[in-house]
């Protein structure tokens, strides 16, 4: 679908009924010209969320949400402009035009999607109704093993698909739904041999899988019996069949349990993301209802731009085996990349939250999530202990620092990071900057575009003259070139300060410079980024009150920096414990530089 015409999208805005549509989600009350409720976006007990119909407008004076009718439901539904158009335009029956197809074209693929749609819910019915039935008490017994409530398997609209090659097939015909359809979900198989097809998932228990607006999409069906089967290609059956790819079925923007995690998304403020469907499961019924997970495979950018729109805060849970290890970290650089913050919780060893939740009850897996790690931390720790103390450890560890370093968007954020990294790994900046070059033009070069500007100059020079020019100056005396960079006169109270001995970056030294002998403070810093200039030249302190207090306010804590004097000796001192194989030691001693370093710049 490309850009869908203004006047399109202003019909849909028209015809829509913004009361309507926000009151399938929000219990409203007329208040005077407005409607009034409890905000979905936050939790609140008295109601400050406000719908005005004649301007097709929503605000809340609690968290600040506000909008029109496609903001409600991209926000509610973490749907994209044009999926949120889609669905308004299909309650009210506008057709959206492409221009790249045509009309009669356009309505064929969305009667065909319409129908898929009925096929998957009177096959996600069926599957509910056979795992009621007698021949269903197998897949019932398997649940209740597995500690599944009834209530809960309700929720999850949990299935049975009987151990029957056309069972599905003769239900579907018998409703009078379409086979052509029901084969483009997947649901049939066309028989290679004669005609006819047979039923994909067959003596499963059956996991729908719902879009975010609650439709079932498609299947996920976990194999009875713990030993190999036969399928009609003489092919060994699977622990897990999904359906395929489809128009409705893309796993890679799909999540298990979105449609029902985002009530804990806005209670909760963060996701849960786990590995597996009945990871899910499990987390729901413990009564942690925020939790998801992909569909099979590992994390998308697709699906975390999705959880993006609906929460900025993910807690990773995953076992802490080294499979587990590298789903977390290849998770960490896809969240990273959707600029989400990111904790991490581990579980032991081939312990999945059901086994501890059995175990040593909720409080227990409540506890390891209160105790989760900020990704860039948890990701600090494991490098270090892969690197141990060999050479060989030690390049693997820079090699997947870089790895991650490249999915952070923000270059900012991202140089400062190299720093953390290159402190725990026991190397200097340049190094790690160098092997993030190559990673930055590696993944560049493998999506097959042009490498930017900043890659090709990564790959120039390497150069101590271009790594202090990518590098962030220390936040402090950024802050006091600014404010002088608005206020040239306070020159002189700076000398009286004494700033110039406390600048420790050569650039800022220039500037400062070229400042005191009244001459454009550029003039003599050739070194400074574009955006280091428009962040000093931008006027953020062009219009405060009292300038001068403020220059001394900034000096006193730059002044008040004799930390940074007890770094060096601490660097000693963590890389003496590392040689000396004490990790636990070397570990608190980098937390603690990491800490002063924060503190100081």
């Amino acid at each position: 679908m490309g850009l869908i015409p203004e006047h399109i999208i202003g019909e849909i805005r028209e015809r829509s009924d913004i009361v309507a549509v926000i009151g399938q989600h929000v219990k409203l009350r007329k208040a005077g010209h407005n409607h009034k409720g409890l905000c979905p976006f936050h939790q609140e007990k008295t109601p400050s969320f406000n719908v005005n119909a004649d301007k097709g407008f929503f605000y809340c004076f609690g968290c600040q949400k506000k909008g029109d009718i496609f903001t409600f439901v991209m926000e509610l539904e973490g749907r994209s402009f044009v999926e949120a158009a889609e669905s308004l335009a299909g309650r009210i029956g506008v057709l959206i035009p492409n221009e790249r197809t045509s009309s009669d074209l356009q309505r064929s693929q969305r009667s065909r999607r319409g129908e898929m749609l009925k096929v998957s819910a009177l096959a996600r019915d069926f599957y509910r109704d056979a795992l009621a039935r007698t021949e269903g008490r197998r897949a019932r017994d398997y649940l209740s093993k597995r500690g599944i409530s009834a209530e809960i398997s309700e929720r999850f609209a949990l299935g049975f698909a009987p151990d029957e090659w056309g069972e599905l097939g003769d239900h579907l015909r018998k409703q009078g739904a379409s086979v052509a359809a029901a084969t483009a979900a997947g649901l049939l198989i066309p028989r290679k041999s004669g005609s006819g097809t047979y039923d994909r998932f067959r003596d499963r228990v059956m996991c729908p899988v719902m879009n975010s607006a609650g439709d079932c999409v498609g299947f996920s069906g976990r194999r009875l019996v713990d030993k190999a089967e036969q399928n009609n290609d003489g092919k060994t059956g699977a622990k897990y069949i999904n359906s395929p790819e489809s128009d409705l079925y893309k796993k890679s923007r799909l999540l298990f349990g979105l449609n029902l995690a985002r009530d804990g998304f806005r209670e909760r403020g963060r996701a849960i993301l786990v590995e597996g469907n009945f990871d899910v499961i499990h987390m729901h019924q413990a009564g942690f209802n925020e939790t998801i997970a992909p569909l099979g495979t590992a994390l998308t950018d697709q699906q975390a731009t999705r959880i993006r729109r609906m929460v900025e805060s993910v807690v990773l849970l995953f076992d802490g085996d080294d499979a587990g290890r590298k789903a977390t970290l290849k998770s960490l650089q896809v969240l990273l990349g959707a600029n989400l913050e990111v904790r991490i919780a581990t579980l032991p060893p081939g312990i999945d939250p059901d086994d501890l939740i059995r175990t040593n009850g909720q409080e227990a897996l409540a506890e390891i999530l209160n105790r989760a790690q900020p990704g860039v931390e948890f990701f600090i720790d494991n490098a270090w202990v892969k690197a141990g103390t060999s050479a060989h450890g030690r390049a693997g560890a820079m090699l997947e620092a870089a790895d991650v370093l490249r999915s952070v968007p923000d270059a900012a954020k991202r140089d400062l990071l190299v720093g953390q990294f290159a402190l725990a790994l026991g190397t200097d900046d340049a190094t790690l900057r160098r092997h993030l070059r190559a990673a930055l033009v590696s993944a560049r070069q493998s999506s097959r575009r042009s490498p930017s500007e900043e890659e090709r100059s990564y790959q120039a020079d390497n150069s101590a003259k271009i790594k202090e020019s990518i590098a962030e100056p220390p936040k402090l005396e950024l802050e006091i070139i600014a404010i002088l960079a608005d206020h040239p006169k306070l020159i002189e109270k700076a000398d009286e300060l004494n700033v110039f001995s406390f600048l420790t970056d050569t650039r800022l030294q220039d500037m400062y410079s070229a400042l005191r002998e009244g001459r454009p403070m550029l003039s003599e810093s050739t070194d400074i980024s574009p955006d280091i200039a428009k962040r000093i030249l931008k006027g953020d302190y062009a219009s405060i009150e009292s300038p001068e207090n403020t220059l001394k306010k900034l000096v006193s804590r730059l002044v008040s920096r004799p930390e940074r004097d007890t770094l060096p000796d601490l660097q000693r001192q963590a890389e003496l414990a590392r040689r000396r194989g004490d990790m636990e030691t070397a570990r608190t001693l980098v937390r603690k530089i990491l800490m002063i370093r924060k503190q100081v710049d």
